[in-house]
């Protein structure tokens, strides 16, 4: 199981091949072709003609597509609502229409004057080939090229969801006016990971959590209950931030009914928990252990994990075996207790209790109470600005209060190299 970690798509260039070639270098010359182009219009004569607008035509065409599917636009809802530094597509789409070549060969330039460079080079390689990558990337920056300090990188700001009994709720419609599902995503944050020996233990424990609730979520709601044709939980990494989310997808319930029953289940998965044996709750601590320790199925896989390191700023490439090392010393009444505390919705002596809890409402357009409490929408032009006001309305409501800068102990095995 590899944990699901909220982020956009890594800003990094992969070479597949454990030799570099002129090819490679040719890619970057192109793309540092940008800089020292003050008051110029034109593209560098290595773009071919019409190549601009072509690329132009398919983001365009991704940021219009975005959102269609009830399910991953829930999911996107959440993290527009917890990272403030993150543009929605809407907002992307309405910045890419109308630019032309010469505005796009200014941004570059301006964006290209200042960089920070972290490279990973990865696979049947020695440091041989590892120094001359590096090289290649530092001759490229050579001319025009400034610098950018690691301490003056953007911060990865992470939202704080109010701690209350009663919780905020993004309703929005589907994208696609004939999509009849609605998706419903509750989310709960739980604490900073600052990659300590806390933190690991908690890191864990919301691991085992999903472990064990998984399959009995489903069960119930799913397959005896047929509440939806989509039910899952998972845990959640957000920029250092540690939470979970319940998922239920349906054309047959309305979202205020899924959104509860997700509660229900909470409630009474407590005692399932307490009377789990002790050979059952070795068996999950035992199946979590050997999916940490599992071989990555190819070099792009375990690539991407290092890259996530890295993008993280986390540098911890032991992480799964520090877990599982973690996991030997954490007891059942440990894991009741992160319940209690993190995803229970009942105090002691049975009254509700404050928890940090999102929820969102993608509402479809079928039949039926699926579309129940659907936003009107006066013009379909305009939804993009609307879900854009629902995410800042969030901000302001909690205060734009974040968790602030996560700062990572240094692992033992940090040796990133940066030019």
């Amino acid at each position: 199981m590899r944990r699901c970690i909220d982020r956009d798509l890594l800003s990094c260039k992969r070479l597949r091949t454990g030799q570099l070639t002129v090819s490679h270098r040719y890619v970057l010359n192109v793309v540092m072709e940008f800089r020292g182009r003050e008051g110029e219009c034109d593209l560098p004569t290595t773009i071919k003609d019409g190549r601009f607008d072509a690329c132009l035509e398919v983001q365009l065409r991704k940021y219009s597509n975005a959102g269609m599917d009830a399910s991953s636009f829930s999911s996107s809802l959440r993290l527009l609502c917890l990272r403030p530094s993150v543009k929605s597509s809407f907002s992307k789409l309405k910045a890419l229409k109308g630019i032309t070549a010469s505005k796009f060969v200014q941004v570059m330039n301006k964006l290209l004057k200042r960089l920070y460079v972290e490279a990973f080079f990865h696979g049947n390689v020695d440091r041989k080939d590892a120094d001359e990558a590096a090289s290649m990337i530092s001759e490229a920056l050579t001319h025009h090229h400034v610098g950018l300090p690691k301490k003056n990188l953007p911060t990865k700001l992470v939202i704080k969801t109010k701690h209350a009994i009663d919780h905020h709720q993004i309703i929005a419609p589907t994208i696609d006016l004939k999509d009849p599902n609605t998706a419903v995503e509750v989310y709960f944050q739980f604490a900073k990971d600052d990659n300590s020996s806390n933190a690991i233990q908690h890191r864990v424990l919301v691991d085992l959590l999903e472990h064990v609730m998984d399959e009995p979520l489903y069960n119930q709601i799913r397959t005896k209950e047929v509440f939806g044709y989509e039910v899952s939980c998972g845990a959640r990494w957000t920029y250092g931030v540690l939470g979970m989310s319940f998922r239920v997808v349906t054309a047959c319930k309305s979202a205020e009914a899924a959104s509860s029953r997700i509660d229900d289940f909470l409630k009474s998965f407590r005692s399932e928990l307490e009377s789990m044996n002790n050979e059952t709750f070795m068996e999950h601590l035992v199946g979590l252990a050997k999916n940490k320790l599992e071989s990555f199925d190819s070099l792009e896989d375990e690539t991407s994990s290092h890259w996530s390191e890295i993008i993280e700023g986390r540098y911890d490439f032991e992480a799964y075996r520090k877990e599982v090392l973690c996991l030997r010393s954490i007891s059942k009444d440990q894991l009741i207790a992160a319940y209690d505390e993190w995803l229970h919705p009942l105090c002691k002596k049975g009254k509700p209790k404050k928890r940090r809890r999102m929820v969102v409402y993608v509402i479809g357009s079928g039949d039926g109470p699926a579309s129940l409490g659907r936003p009107v929408m006066e013009k379909e032009q305009v939804v993009g600005d609307e879900i854009d006001c629902l995410v800042q309305q969030f901000h302001t409501s909690v205060k734009h209060e974040s968790w602030g800068r996560v700062a990572f102990g240094s692992p033992e095995l940090h040796r990133a190299n940066t030019v």
